[in-house]
């Protein structure tokens, strides 16, 4: 993985993630929505973890904001590579790079916080087992990562960042599954027990009864783009097409968050 000093990121990230939907000017890529969080809050992570955790949560040391890192593996791995990889689109906490493993994170700490961002698509099936969706084998990474003791982080929290559209749920066209996966969730362990059981892969390391007893520590929370970006409502319904993007190009969504800078070394190469 790449860093500059407080992110870390795959390598090349920005050249072939961030720097082609830049100058594409595609505001429907949630990579780049992720970054801008990422280089928004690399200097104040303390401000970040307090509005995705919910709570102060101590500061790890040598803390990074962790981007598009595959989530250390919980089933063995002919198995997990073919359809149970998990990635993470940002990290948080108490984590480190696994060692002889190509940019997998592991626990190394008490708490850690796992982002899933969504802009305007879906958390989706699993390409395998289609009746597992993409929140609930977050989740069982997430609850499984531990450190190279074995020890599990005290708090596991699970985070959705989606526009405020989609939280809000009341226009056209803004439902989605993970709105339904979440409201269970929170309201019903068992639910969230049940969903958990669907995987029928081997464990890696653990066990069906470790990963249900590890619910007590997950905390699940949902923030809103525009929370953290300081923006107004990103979308809002439109017929035909069912929703559009309220801004117009990367640019003035750059120079709104103050970032113009940014912008302007991404597109010339230099960040």
């Amino acid at each position: 993985m790449n860093q500059n000093n407080k992110i870390f990121h795959p390598a090349p990230y920005i050249e072939k993630q961030v720097a082609p939907v830049l100058k594409a000017n595609d505001l429907s890529k949630e990579v780049v929505w992720t970054y801008l969080v990422a280089r928004k809050y690399q200097d104040n992570q303390a401000e970040l973890i307090k509005k995705i955790c919910g709570v102060d949560e101590p500061l790890p040391q040598d803390a990074k904001i962790w981007l598009e890192a595959y989530l250390f593996p919980t089933r063995q791995k002919n198995e997990e590579v073919k359809c149970w990889r998990s990635r993470a689109d940002l990290s948080v906490g108490h984590l480190e790079l696994a060692e002889n493993r190509d940019s997998q994170i592991r626990a190394n700490g008490e708490w850690i916080n796992i982002v899933e961002a969504k802009l305007h698509d879906d958390i989706h099936p699993n390409s395998k087992y289609p009746e597992i969706l993409q929140l609930s084998q977050l989740i069982d990474h997430a609850l499984l990562m531990h450190d190279t003791a074995g020890d599990f982080p005290k708090r596991v929290y699970v985070t959705l960042l989606t526009p405020q559209y989609f939280k809000d749920k009341t226009e056209q066209f803004s439902k989605r599954n993970y709105q339904e996966k979440f409201e269970k969730y929170t309201q019903s362990p068992s639910s969230l027990k049940n969903d958990l059981k669907l995987c029928p892969l081997t464990f890696l390391n653990h066990n069906i009864e470790i990963l249900l007893n590890r619910i007590d520590s997950l905390i699940l929370r949902w923030v809103t783009f525009e929370e953290l970006l300081g923006l107004p409502k990103l979308i809002s319904p439109k017929i035909p097409g069912k929703y559009q993007n309220n801004f117009k190009t990367w640019q003035q969504i750059f120079e709104k968050i103050g970032m113009s800078n940014i912008y302007d070394e991404i597109i010339a190469g230099k960040s």
